[in-house]
């Protein structure tokens, strides 16, 4: 009996990463040093022993799911969501599989460990959205630096849309998710699931809500978009015609839903633009 003592020292980012390097050195100067035991060990075994890849091999240096999470809170993208889809092999050797979806664009990653592969899959992500998205990237960008010279130069100078506004709601746009992935042969379909008690009645043709919607188109709105938790904005535009005045009210809908309403006088428009308002969600949630 004999024994051989050898030290080795291992990095990685984590003790267990370290350890595991730490291990794999041992073994290569063990068979550096031709140390063998009775009876003589396989070669192929010793060999198959140090061709064994690491749990660590390949794993990202930087942290790709911050960096994703941080793209989208940033462009108003809807956050991304991580599923574990598969989960195979024995226990010493098992392979995860983690897909990330972002609105309707899906990555999915393999890897030793689910943290490994949850940080692929970002990664993954992250140059997808970088790569083939950078339009989409860039408008929302272009939408936080402020509004455009146009848009200001066609706000309403009386303040009677943003009076009309403010019964609304008090908030704005800004919380409205960017749908990335969609086909625009789908664009239809993203408000067949809007669920309000006062958009269902109106549908099903009650009268005493149909006759309120007449009178006040307004007030019937903001009821249903405080149901359908929905923002809203009057914006004024140039018209032709100096006797006419243009109002368009925006949704926050996902795709934003816009409509318009012209009349002779601002507060006409705006009803205008509210009673479009109802029957384009009534349309589109059908």
């Amino acid at each position: 009996m004999f024994y051989i003592y050898l030290s080795a020292v291992g990095s990685g980012r984590s003790k267990k990463e370290a350890k595991h390097d730490a291990a794999k050195c041992i073994l290569k100067r063990l068979n550096e040093l031709g140390v063998s035991s009775t009876p003589e060990p396989d070669p192929d075994e010793i060999v198959h022993a140090l061709s064994v890849d690491s749990p660590y091999k390949g794993m990202l240096q930087e942290n790709a799911v911050g960096a994703l999470q941080e793209l989208c809170m940033t462009h108003e993208i809807q956050v991304p969501e991580y599923k574990v889809i598969g989960d195979e092999g024995p226990p010493h050797a098992k392979q995860f599989t983690i897909m990330c979806q972002v609105s309707k664009l899906e990555e999915s990653a393999v890897s030793r460990t689910k943290k490994q592969a949850k940080q692929l899959a970002a990664f993954r992500m992250l140059n997808r959205l970088k790569s083939s998205l950078a339009d989409v990237l860039a408008s929302t960008a272009g939408e936080k630096d402020g509004p455009s010279e146009s848009r200001k130069s066609g706000e309403i100078s009386s303040g009677i849309a943003v009076s009309k506004y403010k019964e609304l709601g008090s908030h704005t746009l800004g919380g409205r998710k960017t749908v990335i992935g969609l086909k625009i042969s789908e664009y239809h379909l993203m408000m067949k699931n809007l669920d309000s008690v006062l958009l269902k009645r109106l549908k099903d043709g009650n009268e005493d809500l149909k006759m309120e919607a007449e009178d006040d188109p307004m007030g019937v709105l903001k009821r249903i978009l405080e149901e359908l938790n929905l923002d809203a904005e009057f914006n004024g535009i140039g018209t032709i015609e100096c006797d006419q005045k243009t109002i368009l009210l925006s949704i926050s809908t996902s795709l934003q839903s816009v409509v318009f309403g012209t009349a002779t006088t601002e507060e006409e428009a705006c009803k205008m633009a509210a009673t479009n308002a109802l029957e384009h969600l009534k349309l589109m949630s059908s």
